[in-house]
């Protein structure tokens, strides 16, 4: 029985990832995710609130018969590899009978933003997989595999499909704090399997400097040791790896370190499944609530998400008055409550992606932060991987056939093996 692929988006563009793997009758999507260009440049959030008929005609929502909730539903299941939008953004379209099979760290990663409406909350059709533990869905027997990424709980696949075996990267690297995950991954997996799905998205910015996160934290240390002035640093709340090398870099200076409520909670819950990450009640952290969180909190929120660290909180007085010994996340969101505290020659630490950065709103706090004399520097790593470890996942697996996907640049990849296969959104290939 022949096994086919059809890549609806992703095999010459980063983020947006939908790829359906078929078996017989059996169908199932290897993630569903809302795209981050359109055309060729960045998304208009103004894209999300359109209607389903008009998302179908810009290529938002690709035509797939058989997934969406106005059609009769026609998959197994959908694996989501891990809780970035680009990977999962497009379940609110998804037919509610069709299963949503998530790790229990994507899930949480999902709810808490659903719940302080950061995303859009809509019902999601769950199923938990455990990592390393093998499950069945239709006409197939799915791995996970724990994987090194800017998402926490990030999963990558080997899908056997009767005598055909398919291996889905997701989104990795090999320098964060769970690089040992790579070298699992890569020891583990069967050898000259019939496909590898990779991702590529360093693959266009090869000239971008890629540290560990170790490293990450030392910088951060450098950076602020000596220094005067409060510590102020922006960062996906999402990206424990990074929360968790400027919380450790506070402890190295003997600084308090300070979250917001909402980063608080995603902390919190991913501790009470087991983790070992830092969250408020470890030594000098703290928790700070921005008026415009609290408005909502009080006005929609369960209360429980607020009170349950009114014993770590910190007041706007308590940080101007002790903004010398703190190290705190911050976002443009905050910057009425910055306004109100007497801050002044401190330094702003970016700890993301440049791009982001381009935003009329980012540029209103950098701003301000610039007109208060903040130092502004810019210290981040890629959550993605190095050319170098796409190179030793394909050397060390050695498939039968190579797909690159998620990548700006997929032709690259024949400078890494003559494996390589260059497929086109929407065209539906053999296995």
């Amino acid at each position: 029985m022949n096994v086919t692929a059809t890549i609806y988006r992703g095999t010459r563009e980063i983020g947006g990832t939908l790829i359906e793997i078929k078996n017989g009758s059996s169908r199932l999507l290897l993630d569903a995710g809302y795209p981050l260009f359109l055309n060729g440049s960045p998304i208009d959030d103004k894209i999300a609130k359109l209607s389903p008929e008009e998302l179908l005609k810009l290529g938002v929502l690709p035509a797939i018969s058989g997934l969406y909730k106005w059609d009769f539903p026609n998959f197994d299941g959908i694996i989501i590899s891990h809780a970035h939008l680009d990977h999962y953004g497009l379940l609110k379209y998804i037919h509610s009978d069709i299963p949503v099979y998530v790790s229990a760290g994507t899930k949480t990663l999902i709810e808490v933003s659903q719940t302080f409406q950061i995303y859009e909350s809509y019902p999601i059709n769950s199923r938990l997989f455990k990592m390393y533990e093998s499950f069945d869905v239709g006409g197939f027997t799915i791995k996970p595999y724990l994987m090194d990424h800017s998402a926490f709980d990030a999963a990558a696949f080997e899908i056997r499909a009767g005598d055909t075996t398919i291996i889905y990267s997701g989104d990795f690297r090999g320098h964060g704090r769970k690089a040992m995950c790579l070298d699992s991954f890569i020891n583990q997996l069967p050898k000259q399997v019939d496909v590898l799905f990779t991702e590529g998205a360093m693959i266009a910015r090869s000239d971008e400097r890629t540290i560990t996160e170790d490293e990450l934290e030392s910088a951060v240390v450098n950076e602020l040791r000596g220094k005067s002035g409060i510590a102020l640093f922006q960062s996906s709340s999402q990206n424990i790896d990074r929360i968790v090398s400027f919380y450790r870099a506070a402890l190295r200076l003997g600084k308090t370190f300070v979250v917001d409520v909402y980063t608080a909670n995603i902390l919190h819950e991913l501790h009470k499944l087991g983790n070992k990450i830092p969250y408020p009640s470890y030594d000098k952290m703290k928790v700070f609530y921005p008026r415009w969180l609290m408005q909502k909190m009080f006005r929609e929120i369960d209360e429980e998400y607020r009170k349950r660290f009114w014993r770590y909180g910190l007041k706007k007085e308590q940080i101007d008055a002790q903004q010398n010994e703190i190290v705190m996340l911050v976002r443009p969101s905050m910057l009425v409550d910055l306004k109100q505290c007497n801050l002044s020659n401190g330094t702003f630490i970016y700890s993301m992606w440049q791009g982001y950065r381009d935003s009329n709103y980012q540029q209103s706090f950098e701003n301000w932060l610039n007109e208060q004399g903040f130092h502004n520097t810019f210290l981040h790593t890629s959550g993605h991987a190095k050319i170098s470890d796409i190179q030793r996942l394909i050397a060390d697996v050695n498939p039968k056939k190579i797909i690159p996907i998620h990548t700006m640049q997929p032709e690259v990849f024949f400078d890494y093996s003559d494996k390589v296969e260059l497929q086109h959104d929407g065209m539906e290939f053999d296995i």
